[in-house]
């Protein structure tokens, strides 16, 4: 029998993710309220994120990353956003839990195990916009191309996230996930989390924990990476700036977290600028500028 608290595919890393988010939910003064992730996760989602060190910095990672995406994808909304597709959504709940318009489109993708699982679950829940789910493996590049030109020809203004995913993918893989989105017209933006650091390595006793779920993309310029594909950084919001925005320093956990408040304030700080969320938005053809975020454009 498979050990509840074992991560064994990339999809339980979901699990992980939303005992976070549900613990948040019930705290005293919660930066959001998910009040459908402890329903998702169930009791697994505590028992993998107990077997994994350093859970309290993996918290306070995900209180923040969270926070910071519904702020970005707010703003997204405010161009006209007609759909959101969620790459790798995971036991996300944002289409029942953020205030959304009522005929926005929001399509979640994932394994088919993930989409079945959030179908059975939340069968008696009814979310806020018209809400789709596809079961996808998104390495899959036939069918994953197959669902991006499907939705992508049917909007006019489409919003892409791909939260917690890119790592997961080989720099290759993300390449080339770049480059297909850059090529429709009508995906103008990309909300992802980021982690700057380069080539850094993972804290000690994660690479066995995640060993079926590795981090694979690391590069040593985020940013300059999308650049090369056909996406600008329209709004970063640092971990440092979102923490800062909620009063939830970096916890004292040990070591990471002593050694941040043993240097020098700056120091500290800049260490905390390399991780985030950023709206990214596609590059117009033939143009070194990203279109911009006030601009009204019909497909072509």
């Amino acid at each position: 029998m498979t050990d509840d608290s074992s991560v064994t595919h990339v999809t339980d890393t979901a699990f992980w993710v939303a005992h976070f988010r549900a613990k948040e939910s019930q705290g005293a003064a919660p930066a959001f309220h998910d009040p459908l992730a402890s329903l998702l996760c169930g009791n697994r989602g505590g028992q993998i994120a107990r077997s994994i060190p350093r859970a309290t910095m993996v918290e306070w990672g995900i209180v923040v990353r969270t926070s910071a995406i519904d702020r970005l994808i707010y703003e997204a909304l405010q161009t006209g956003v007609d759909t959101v597709l969620n790459l790798g959504a995971g036991l996300d709940t944002r289409p029942y839990r953020m205030t959304l318009p009522a005929s926005l489109r929001w399509v979640e993708m994932d394994f088919p195990n993930i989409v079945a699982l959030k179908d059975s679950k939340l069968v008696d829940h009814k979310p806020v916009c018209e809400l789709e789910r596809v079961g996808v493996d998104l390495l899959d590049r036939r069918s994953r191309n197959t669902l991006l030109a499907r939705y992508g020809m049917s909007s006019k203004n489409t919003l892409v996230i791909t939260e917690g995913v890119l790592s997961y993918l080989s720099v290759h893989d993300a390449a080339t996930l770049a480059e297909e989105l850059a090529a429709f017209r009508s995906i103008r933006f990309w909300i992802q989390d980021f982690d700057n650091a380069g080539l850094r390595r993972s804290p000690r006793g994660w690479d066995a924990k995640l060993k079926a779920a590795p981090f694979l993309f690391k590069v040593k310029d985020w940013f300059e990476f999308f650049k090369k594909y056909g996406w600008r950084p329209s709004h970063v919001i640092t971990s440092l700036e979102e923490s800062q925005r909620l009063n939830r320093p970096y916890p004292l956990d040990f070591p990471f977290g002593l050694i941040l408040r043993a240097l020098p304030k700056a120091m500290g700080e800049k260490i905390l600028s390399l991780s985030g969320a950023v709206l990214m938005q596609s590059v117009a053809p033939g143009s070194s500028e990203p279109f911009s975020l006030t601009e009204n454009r019909s497909a072509t």
